[in-house]
């Protein structure tokens, strides 16, 4: 029996997309068939260099095409409008992150899927990499004794032109938060446990910009532990995404890039850990995760990023915004965290 081959179209022709075609290209039940984009040059350039039909309107794309999947890499602020429409028409969608940037879209979104019976998933590649999967399991299984403190730093560099198009807008882009740290948030909780409450400050320090550029929070996480979040675009030079988690019997320093943990040590001593043995088995980073969604739909099984888990990262970012208006601490929407809005 031939195992069947999902006809699959990406929408957003720039940035993203090009990477979700080629993770697409090397998915063996997957066949890039068709794209879209507003800017009918883009779509043009990346459909001829793909050999696939290009489009203008995402719906039309789907319904003309016949498509059994497609990757939405469009705008922050784009996506639930794009998502809920295509909902209607059937099409199973990966989002990429942030799935949106209000509460009120990302919750509109999920409700058209779940009416329309459409599979949603979202994109936190980094859950693919060996180091974080190591350390969370590390965590689980209690070699790091009670966490106490947990940290994620997220220090990189943008210029001048990188906000020259949708980027550091507040109705499309959201800053710092749900742009460039949404990932090392999701890295944190996912690898620690829900986060109860937040103390934020976004600041918009450097650029020239409408969205936040700097954000520092204090976190306390549903298990006792005490953590930071900290980014910004505005410093130099760029350094890797850094997850740190103390414990009472040990402590693991990831940063990505790392051919293994920057350190792994624990009260018997240093841990000379191989972290690509932990490496997702599907591949790593959005590869992984499309092969993971195009397998989800052909088994009849969850996407390793559902809505539930796609939206846990994004109401701490809800909190901490919430946070900054209110001036003082704010708890997380827990229901929310575990999808039982």
């Amino acid at each position: 029996m031939e195992t069947e081959t999902l006809r699959y179209g990406v929408i957003g022709c720039a940035g993203m997309g090009t990477t979700h075609a080629a993770a697409v290209e090397g998915t063996a039940d997957a066949t890039l068939v068709a794209c879209a984009d507003v800017d009918e040059e883009i779509a043009r350039e990346f459909a001829t260099a793909r050999d696939v039909a290009w489009y203008r309107d995402p719906v039309e794309m789907v319904v003309d095409a016949d498509l059994d999947a497609v990757s939405v890499c469009t705008p922050n602020g784009t996506h639930a409008d794009i998502v809920t429409a295509l909902a209607e028409t059937g099409v199973d969608i990966l989002c990429e992150k942030p799935l949106d940037i209000t509460p009120e879209r990302v919750d509109r979104m999920i409700e058209a899927c779940e009416r329309e019976d459409v599979v949603l998933a979202g994109i936190f590649n980094r859950r693919t990499l060996g180091g974080p999967r190591l350390t969370r399991e590390a965590v689980a299984d209690g070699r790091l004794g009670d966490v106490v403190l947990a940290d994620v730093q997220v220090k990189w560099h943008r210029t001048a032109s990188y906000y020259e198009g949708w980027h550091g807008s507040t109705d499309l882009d959201g800053g710092i938060l749900l742009t460039q740290a949404l990932h090392g948030i999701d890295l944190l909780q996912w690898i620690v446990g829900d986060v109860e409450r937040i103390a934020a400050d976004l600041e918009t320090c450097h650029h020239d910009v409408e969205a936040p550029d700097t954000a520092v929070a204090s976190v306390v996480f549903e298990n006792g532990a005490r953590g930071q979040i900290t980014a910004s675009t505005a410093v130099y030079p760029q350094r890797p995404i850094t997850v740190q988690v103390h414990g009472t019997e040990g402590t693991i320093e990831w940063r990505q890039g790392d051919e293994g943990l920057e350190a792994f040590e624990t009260v018997d001593g240093l841990v000379d850990a191989d972290t690509t043995a932990y490496d997702f088995d599907l591949g790593p980073e959005i590869e992984g995760q499309v092969r993971d969604f195009v397998r989800a739909l052909l088994e009849g099984r969850e996407p390793m990023v559902s809505p539930a888990e796609a939206r846990k990262a994004l109401d701490i970012v809800f909190a901490a915004q919430e946070s900054v208006e209110r001036g003082e601490w704010v708890d997380v929407d827990l229901e929310a965290v575990r999808g039982g809005r």
